[in-house]
């Protein structure tokens, strides 16, 4: 196997995996979030609300999961050299 298909191999088995790590984190922190909501506003708020709860939660774990992500991957660039073994140059 050539040293190219090697790195497409690894860049798309990285790509997998992180994807499925930021919606694993996405449906934490939305889950985590609707949890909050209703503990802390649920008996406050009619009904209604409730749509628009989760509206919120989706959006706030939509920029949660995305902040995590580059924060996670910025460590892994810096302390585990990730470019290099996935063979990404630098341009």
């Amino acid at each position: 196997m050539s040293a190219a298909k090697v790195n497409r191999a690894k860049v798309l088995l990285f790509v997998l995996g992180a994807t499925l790590g930021n919606l694993a984190l996405m449906a934490v922190s939305f889950a985590l979030l609707m949890l909050l909501y209703s503990v802390v506003l649920a008996k406050a708020l009619p009904p209604e609300a409730l749509i628009w709860a989760i509206l919120v939660a989706f959006i706030f774990a939509l920029v949660i999961s995305t902040f995590a992500y580059r924060r996670i991957l910025k460590l892994l660039r810096e302390r585990y050299h990730l470019d290099e073994f996935l063979g990404i140059t630098k341009k």
